[in-house]
């Protein structure tokens, strides 16, 4: 049997064949949008903080159970992406005959019985509600099974499942680590902490007489501006990030490496990870005590830590092939006027703008709107710029990237965390109606157009291939590689502060490339994805997402 996409086993199904991925689509965001309602006006304080510590125990697990399920559903369904055209065939014969209507309304009804419920966790009781919270669950799991089962019959769910019991089991493992992971996170590592808050003294007091450090207390400054160095800033995201990079770089790459010289790339890479790190601390102090505070806290801080770990990373794989003690024979060197270099430099000199734009308006504060809208336009400049490198890179469009994507954008939206005050909220609504709408717009221009292609270009168009071939235009666009598949996918989380959350979208937009064979295919999900949260955002005034 030949093998054939998605694309092409609907155009020989059923003229619905399209209209049905499109229902599924629709009901697989609407379930996920409804999730987020749910959790931004579950969690109130009273239900974390209650004086019952098996109320608000139960409530706090739940909340990170809710994300580790989520995170695992979409782990689950990208393992089951390599049986994509079993599984799609299976499943369009069994939806185009399924009456999906009325589980979709009692999807709907159930809903409405959630949220009714709302307000009997809202308001502080003497004793918790643990009756009614049952209830609330079991109403939930019910809504859940009535969108399955708009989606499919339950002989497919079972026949499913039971065809795909290893990719379960891993789906499983994953959401249990990141219930796991998550508390251990905040709770542990408080050598490393300590480390890292005396290698950062030890840099800033090389250059200001005023440094101080409080190792007790775990605070770190210089004048009047003083910051708390805790777990989050030890340092061990990057550390458990570039060992898992430069393993399966090592492993991506054996044959052109020298054993067993290249393992000293993994401490080496700790290395340079943790004390760009420190450098990084030590920075911000001088920012904040002789520049700003709100730069240091809310441009610098937010922006200096992953390019940094990008160029860590980055920097020193493209170091070790020139290195002839980590190869296993040396490379002939390029003409500066080299086609790979020139079309190198189309892809990645976007993403290089958008970076400066990132970093160019975070050093004027968040409260400089303006400036961080209008900063879109220099890596807007350099994309038409080089459009005639990248055009040739494209292909067609179709409609399965736009149906990835925009699940893709509902999980983000899904599983975005809560977050307390909104400056920018309050800063447009004080602004006039003509000004708020044009700084919305341009925005959203940024947001749903250019950042997706900078970052389409960089990461399935450039590194991706690289992470392929050495020589990364001898690899085909679409070419698949684990280490590239895994390493591009985490690279993507780690730039967007949300790991899990980020690498499975990455991992998404390599399986658009995949089956697209040219980068249509992924800048096509990325925007689709940005479209629908930045359409959220707007409608529910969640600003936080943009």
């Amino acid at each position: 049997m030949s093998a054939i996409g998605i694309g092409e086993q609907t155009r020989a199904c059923a003229p619905g064949a399209w209209r049905v991925f499109l229902r599924a689509a629709a009901i697989i965001s609407f379930v996920l949008l409804q999730l987020a309602l749910i959790d931004r006006y579950y969690h109130y304080p009273w239900a974390v903080t209650a004086p019952d510590p098996l109320w608000s125990g139960a409530n706090t697990a739940l909340k990170w159970m809710c994300y580790a399920a989520i995170f695992g559903a979409a782990a689950f369904a990208l393992l089951v992406l390599a049986r994509a055209q079993e599984t799609a065939r299976m499943w369009l014969a069994a939806a185009q005959r399924r009456r999906w209507g009325r589980w979709l309304a009692g999807e709907c009804a159930l809903l409405a019985v959630l949220v009714a419920m709302l307000p009997i966790f809202r308001t502080p009781h003497e004793h918790a509600p643990w009756a009614a919270f049952a209830i609330w669950l079991g109403v939930g799991a019910a809504m859940l099974a009535c969108a399955a089962l708009a989606l499919a019959p339950f002989s497919f769910w079972r026949t499913f499942l039971a065809r795909n019991t290893s990719a379960y089991v891993v789906a499983l493992l994953t959401g249990g680590l990141t219930f796991a992971a998550l508390p251990l996170s905040q709770n542990s590592w408080d050598a490393l902490s300590s480390a890292t808050l005396h290698a950062s003294y030890f840099i800033l007091s090389l250059f200001d007489d005023a440094a101080f450090v409080d190792p007790a207390a775990r605070h770190l400054g210089a004048g009047d501006f003083v910051v708390r160095i805790d777990a989050a800033c030890s340092g061990y995201e990057g550390i458990a990030l570039v060992l898992a990079m430069f393993s399966l770089y090592i492993f991506a790459f054996r044959k052109d490496l020298r054993f067993p010289h290249v393992f000293l790339l993994l401490p080496l890479a700790v290395a340079a990870i943790w004390i760009s790190n420190a450098l990084r601390i030590a920075a911000l102090i001088g920012v904040g005590a002789y520049i700003s505070p709100e730069i240091a806290l809310d441009g610098f801080h937010a922006q200096a830590g992953w390019v940094m770990f990008l160029a860590v990373t980055l920097s020193l794989m493209a170091a070790t092939h020139q290195i002839a003690w980590f190869r296993a024979e040396r490379a002939p060197a390029r003409p500066v006027n080299d086609p790979a270099l020139v079309l190198a430099g189309a892809l990645l000199a976007p993403f290089v703008a958008l970076m400066g734009a990132r970093i160019a308006g975070g050093m004027f504060g968040p409260e400089a709107y303006w400036i961080g809208a209008a900063a879109i336009l220099a890596p807007a400049g350099v994309i038409w710029a080089c459009w005639g490198r990248i055009k040739p890179l494209l292909g067609g469009l179709t409609l399965e990237p736009i149906l990835i994507g925009l699940m893709v954008g509902a999980l983000w939206i899904a599983t975005e965390p809560a977050i307390e005050g909104d400056a920018l909220g309050a800063w447009l609504a004080g602004s006039p109606p003509g000004e708020a709408a044009a700084w919305v717009a341009l925005r959203l221009f940024g947001f749903v157009l250019i950042v997706p292609l900078a970052e389409e270009l960089v990461f399935r168009g450039y590194l991706h291939r690289a992470l392929v071939k050495r020589r990364f235009e001898h690899a085909a666009p679409a070419a698949f590689g684990w280490a590239a598949f895994l390493v591009t996918s985490l690279l993507f989380g780690a730039m967007h502060g949300r790991w899990l959350a980020g690498a499975l979208a990455g991992a998404a937009f390599a399986v658009t490339l995949y089956r697209t064979r040219s980068l249509t295919g992924p800048i096509a999900a990325h925007v689709a994805a940005n479209g629908l949260i930045g359409a959220y955002a707007v409608a529910t005034e969640t600003w936080a997402l943009l």
